[in-house]
Order: structure tokens, then C-alpha cells, then sequence
């Protein structure tokens, strides 16, 4: 998850940051140095960029993440929390598409691109129902997506500071999230393990089912935790301090 946590701290470390000497900057509205520039700052930085407050890019925990909550008259049937989530495989995304990087703020950046293969390692609560069989249970989830293809746009809106600077104030982010495969585990369904396993089995057997089922709210979470990601670092780094002069 969080695909685009990571994309989008990438993003800030490049427009709002001092890069270091080895990136090197691009010129405004070139598109393709952009996108090239991000993904050099994925392979170079797994571990972060303490300077500019971003944090490693390899393992990624947030706690306490909604997936799905039941609606009594709609058409979610199943209420599923995350809990001490560690998400790997950020530090392996490419950039293929940049838009919007001009050297005047424009209200809307759009990222594309995929990462081969996230990994979500934690604890869940389940109950509910699940390709209209009944479902409960609490315990380890490892929920392993396999190329995960993105598109993300953030609305930024210009802020002059004191400094005689511009910062890029983030007032939404939102992004889409498509999948080309998706392997689940979850521990401990029903208290039984025969039964678990068995779950398991029919729930990648139809996993397209359920990512449709489940997108809706991976993808509000993912957006909740970029937007929250990308304010506290835009607010301290300056937009006029990443175009080459």
C-alpha cells in the first residue's frame, strides 16, 4: 500500500528539496528527466534521505488502516482493519510518466508508473462476509500485489512565505491503483486453521473478486496517507529550490 506514499515523499524530496550532488536537477517542464530523476532517487535512497526528512523507502509501517467497513444498505459486506502494517517494495517503483513539473506552480502534478511487487506484512481484523460466504477472524495477513500500476495527481496551491519563497500548500491527492495479480494470506480465520487454509485457497483462486472488492478502500487509505505524508514535508521545503537555474 501506500504505493503512493513512497511515490509521492519521492516527489517531494525532487520539487521541494535540496538534492544531492550526484541528482542532478532537471530543467523545468522536462517531463522525462523528472520521471528518470524520481526513479534514480527510489534505487539510490532506499533507506531515505534524512536531510530532507524523508524517511527509508524499503519499509514503510503505519498502524490502524480501514480497508473496508460494512454498509447497511450498500454493497460492502465486510469490515477489514489493518494494524502494524509494514509495507515493502516502494524502493523498486518506476516512474514512466511525469506531467505538470513546470517552473510555475500548476494546480495539478500527475505521477504514472508500477512497482513490481508490494508486500503488506501485519495484523487484521476480519468480520463480515467475503464472495458471499461468511468471514471472521484476527491474526497474522500477508498480502503480496503483484505489479501495481498508478496514477496519481496531487491539487497543490501556491503559498509565498517570508522567506521570499514558494511552497506548494497540498490540498488533495488522489490517486487510481490497477493490479496485474494478488496473493493472500490471512492467519487464523474462523480459529481453525483447516478452515483458513481452506478460505485462503478459494480467495486467490478469485483474487481479482476480491481486489475489486477491497480497491475502493485500499485506494482511499493510500490517499489519505500521501496527502498526510506530503504536507508535513512541503511545508518545510521550498518549491523555488528544485528546477536547475
Amino acid at each position: 500500500m501506500r504505493l503512493t506514499l513512497l511515490i509521492f515523499c519521492l516527489w517531494v524530496a525532487l520539487v521541494l528539496g535540496q538534492l544531492p550532488p550526484k541528482i542532478e536537477k532537471c530543467e523545468a517542464g522536462d517531463s522525462i528527466c523528472v520521471a528518470e530523476t524520481i526513479t534514480r532517487i527510489l534505487r539510490t535512497y532506499p533507506k531515505g534521505l534524512a536531510s530532507i526528512g524523508l524517511d527509508a523507502l524499503d519499509s514503510i509501517s503505519f498502524e490502524n488502516v480501514i480497508v473496508s467497513r460494512k454498509e447497511p444498505d450498500g454493497p460492502a459486506t465486510l469490515d477489514l482493519l489493518f494494524n502494524n502494517v509494514t509495507v515493502r517494495g516502494f524502493a523498486d517503483s518506476t516512474v514512466a510518466e511525469a506531467k505538470g513539473f513546470e517552473a510555475d506552480l500548476p494546480r495539478v502534478l500527475e505521477l504514472s508508473g508500477w512497482i513490481p511487487l508490494l508486500k503488506l506484512d501485519g495484523f487484521y481484523e476480519m468480520h463480515g462476509s467475503l464472495l458471499t460466504m461468511p468471514i471472521q477472524g484476527r491474526g497474522h495477513a500477508l498480502v503480496e500485489i503483484k505489479e501495481c500500476r498508478f496514477r496519481c495527481k496531487v491539487r497543490a496551491v501556491e503559498q509565498l512565505r517570508g522567506d521570499g519563497k514558494r511552497y506548494a500548500e497540498i490540498a488533495k491527492v488522489k490517486c487510481l491503483l490497477d493490479v496485474q495479480g494478488m496473493h493472500l494470506n490471512f492467519e487464523n480465520l474462523f480459529n481453525n486453521s483447516e478452515l483458513s487454509d481452506a478460505m485462503n485457497d478459494v480467495a486467490n483462486a478469485k483474487w481479482l473478486k476480491i481486489w475489486h472488492t477491497l480497491r475502493k478502500g485500499i485506494t482511499s487509505a493510500v490517499d489519505q496517507l500521501v496527502e498526510s505524508i506530503l504536507k508535513r514535508v512541503a511545508n518545510k521545503l521550498p518549491y523555488d529550490d528544485f528546477y536547475r537555474n
